[in-house]
């Protein structure tokens, strides 16, 4: 299984299941993996690395609505002053947004990082944890 990036092969790849729930499996100085499955207690179909990691502002899991676009890239001058502030403050890279479903409507989770890529099973098989 080849790794693949872009945001819209990565949004694709996640509209191809009926929802997904996200987890950050690990968190170091420099990479995040974050990894989508249908049912945790089987494994995952889903995993995304993101590599220079300058700013991580993410829970450690939350579900998301894949009928509708769950992963963006926003240009940082899209973003609001006071986020964009607080995303940029020391650090560099894109900023990678996931939509996150929350009991009062979505929001976004963001994570500042060099590059980001991902890799999926076929169909909804299971990738072992």
């Amino acid at each position: 299984m080849d790794y693949k990036a872009g945001e819209q092969a990565l949004n694709a790849a996640i509209m191809e299941y009926p929802w997904m729930d996200f987890y950050l499996v690990s968190l170091d100085e420099t990479r995040a993996l974050v990894r989508g499955t249908l049912d945790i207690s089987y494994g995952y179909q889903l995993q995304i690395e993101l590599i220079g990691v300058s700013y991580i502002d993410c829970p450690a899991s939350w579900k998301t609505d894949t009928g509708k676009e769950v992963f963006s890239k926003p240009l940082p001058e899209t973003l609001p002053n006071e986020v964009r502030q607080r995303l940029f403050d020391n650090n560099a890279g894109d900023v990678f947004r996931f939509a996150v479903d929350g009991f009062h409507g979505t929001w976004f989770a963001h994570i500042v990082a060099m590059e980001m890529r991902f890799k999926s099973s076929l169909g909804q098989a299971y990738l072992p944890w």
